[in-house]
C-alpha cells in the first residue's frame, strides 16, 4: 500500500469549494480560497483539505510523502470542456499532452469518428478524456450505432437546425448525451428547443436574445464558450445562466490548448474578473462534463487532481500571460511533475 501524499503549506490554497450544481452570478468569484493550506492524498483521492495546522496534526499526515508547497498557489487542475482533436492519433496525443503539461487534467475531446476510434486504439494521453462524437448533416447511421456499440463516445455534438425530427430520434434512441450548437443564432427558438431535448451542453459562439438568456438560465444545462466569444460569457455570469470556459482548441490559427491562456484572454476579451474565470475553468467545466462528483474542486472523496502553480498569489497570474505557471501536476493522486 502507497504512502499518503501530503501537500503542505501552500501560501493560497483555492479549493473552489461551494454549493451543489455549476456556479452561477457572484458565486463565481469565491474561489474557496485557504490561507496556508495543506491537502491530505490516500489512494488517488483527497482525504482532506483545511489549514496546515490542523492536516498536519492527523495520525495519516504524519506517515505521508510530504510535498512542500510553500509560497505557491495550489488549486484544482484545469477541466477543459471542449478540444477538437485531429484523426491523426500521433497529433491529437501531442495536443493532449501539452494541455496537460498546462494544466489540463481532464479533456473534452470533441472529434470525428475516425478521429474518436484512432485515439481509442493509441496509447492514453496522459489527460483524462471525455470523447463526444461530432456529427455532421450527411452522418452515417451505421457509423453512428459502432460508436455507441463501441462506447468511443459519451455525447453527439452536432448542429441542432441541420437535423430533422427522425434523425433526433435516432440520436436520442443511442442513449448519450447531446451537445449542441446553432449555426443559425437570430433563431429565437433554437435554445429552446435544445433545452426541450435534454442537451446537457450548449457550445456558444454568439451572443444569446433576453428571451434565450432567461430559458437558459432556468435550466441545468452549461453553457461554453472559448476564449474567442468571452465576451459571451460576461452576460452569461450576470444572467445566472451556468457557464464554462474552454480553450476551444482546434487545427486552425490562434489555436491555444492551455487554459492559462484562454482564462487571461476571457479576462481581457471578456471583462471577466480572474476568479470568475479560475471558477469557469474548473469547478463549472468538470459540471459541463458530468464530472464535478470527481474533478473540479478540492475536497474530500475527489479525485486528487491538483496543480502547484510558480506564484504566491492568484491575482499575479494576470502578469504572465503565455508562460506556463505550473510547478508540479498530481494527477489522480500522483505526483507526474
Amino acid at each position: 500500500m502507497h504512502r499518503p501524499l501530503l501537500l503542505r503549506g501552500a501560501r493560497q490554497l483555492l479549493t473552489l469549494r461551494g454549493a451543489e450544481g455549476p456556479r452561477r452570478g457572484a458565486d463565481c468569484l469565491d474561489l474557496g480560497i485557504i490561507s496556508d493550506g495543506s491537502v491530505l492524498i490516500r489512494d488517488g483521492r483527497i482525504v482532506c483539505v483545511g489549514q496546515s495546522r490542523r492536516v498536519d496534526n492527523l495520525t495519516e499526515a504524519r506517515n505521508a510523502v510530504v510535498v512542500e508547497v510553500h509560497g505557491a498557489v495550489v488549486m484544482p487542475a484545469f477541466v477543459d470542456p471542449a478540444i477538437t482533436i485531429p484523426a491523426n492519433a500521433t497529433l491529437a496525443r501531442r495536443v493532449l499532452q501539452l494541455a496537460f503539461s498546462h494544466g489540463t487534467a481532464t479533456a473534452g475531446v470533441i472529434g470525428s469518428y475516425l478521429a474518436l476510434r484512432a485515439l481509442a486504439t493509441a496509447d492514453p494521453p496522459a489527460a483524462a478524456t471525455v470523447c463526444a462524437l461530432d456529427i455532421d448533416a450527411d452522418f452515417d447511421p451505421a457509423q453512428l450505432q459502432r460508436a455507441a456499440r463501441r462506447n468511443l463516445a459519451a455525447s453527439l455534438r452536432f448542429e441542432l437546425l441541420a437535423h430533422n425530427r427522425d434523425a433526433l430520434r435516432l440520436f436520442r434512441s443511442l442513449g448519450l448525451g447531446f451537445r449542441v450548437w446553432c449555426q443559425q443564432p437570430d433563431n429565437v427558438d433554437w435554445i429552446g428547443l435544445a433545452l426541450a431535448y435534454g442537451a446537457s451542453v450548449l457550445d456558444l459562439h454568439h451572443p444569446l436574445s433576453a428571451p434565450q438568456l432567461r430559458l437558459l438560465a432556468d435550466s441545468p444545462s452549461v453553457a461554453v464558450v472559448p476564449p474567442s466569444a468571452a465576451g459571451i460569457a460576461r452576460a452569461l455570469i450576470d444572467g445566472d445562466a451556468a457557464v464554462a470556459l474552454s480553450s476551444g482548441f482546434s487545427m486552425t490559427a490562434n489555436a491555444t490548448c492551455s487554459m492559462q491562456a484562454a482564462a487571461l484572454l476571457a479576462c481581457r476579451e471578456g471583462n471577466l474578473q480572474l476568479a470568475e474565470a479560475i471558477t469557469l475553468s474548473t469547478i463549472n467545466a468538470a459540471h459541463a462534463l458530468g464530472l464535478s462528483a470527481q474533478c473540479g474542486s478540492l475536497e474530500a472523496g475527489k479525485q486528487a487532481d491538483i496543480l502547484v502553480l510558480h506564484v504566491p498569489d492568484y491575482h499575479d497570474i494576470s502578469n504572465f500571460m503565455g508562460v506556463n505557471l505550473v510547478s508540479k501536476i498530481v494527477h489522480a493522486g500522483t505526483l507526474v511533475s
